[in-house]
């Protein structure tokens, strides 16, 4: 059986500062590379025979804020290292070489859906200039809410966004934590996609794929990723 992992974070040791979670002394700090993660899932096929076929790779919450082009700094900075995933191209010690350039086969980025649609466009040319031949791999993109208030789901701006988005051929990845945000993080995400629905065709309509928290599952990540 071929298997795709559909959500996977890496990051290499040289960028570990640029991620807003993980302090000095965190389990997850240090380098996190495609060759870890072989190591980590390399039973797949000696034990379970199955074949890894690929992953698709999820932003790692990197230092970022949507109000200005300066907040986007680390983010694209995660698109380029990405892409030099894809390209085969690593830079000294990163943990991927060619052999590992068709693994990635999906990427889920960073974007600022609080500033709105016209914010998003531009941001998607930001993207497109750094992806280069790798954009048609760019499935969508993330912005956690789970450490963010009230009404942040259901803003105005943040609704355009998704709309945006589904008019755009993108999907949404929504992270919520009812272990330790609430439950009216779930509530706030049902009236979100109301709202993002609300008066279009079906295939306008963005794909919205949920990671959700009730329990302790995933103990060893931080609650931020």
């Amino acid at each position: 059986m071929d298997i795709v992992d559909s959500h996977v974070h890496l990051y290499p040791g040289a960028e570990v500062g640029s991620l807003a979670w993980c302090t000095e002394g965190h389990p997850l700090h240090g380098q996190h590379s495609v060759e870890d993660y072989l190591e980590a899932t390399k039973d797949l096929k000696t034990v379970y025979s199955h074949k890894l076929r690929g992953f698709i790779f999820v932003e790692t919450d990197r230092k970022s804020h949507t109000e200005t082009e300066t907040g986007w700094k680390e983010p694209l900075r995660e698109l380029e290292w990405i892409r030099r995933v894809v390209d085969g191209k690593p830079r000294s010690g990163e943990g991927h070489t060619s052999q590992h350039a068709q693994l990635c086969l999906g990427v889920v980025l960073w974007a600022p859906l609080p500033s709105g649609p016209d914010v998003m466009q531009r941001y998607l040319d930001r993207v497109q200039e750094r992806a280069g031949s790798m954009f048609s791999l760019v499935k969508g993109f993330r912005y956690l809410v789970q450490d963010k208030p009230h009404g942040t789901m259901s803003d105005g701006n943040f609704i355009g966004s998704l709309r945006w988005m589904g008019q755009s051929g993108f999907a949404f990845d929504l992270g919520v934590d009812t272990r330790s945000g609430g439950i009216w993080q779930l509530e706030e995400a049902a009236v979100m996609i109301e709202k993002a629905h609300d008066g279009l065709p079906d295939y306008q309509k963005v794909k919205i794929v949920i990671s959700k928290k009730f329990v302790s599952i995933r103990s060893s990540l931080p609650d931020r990723v």
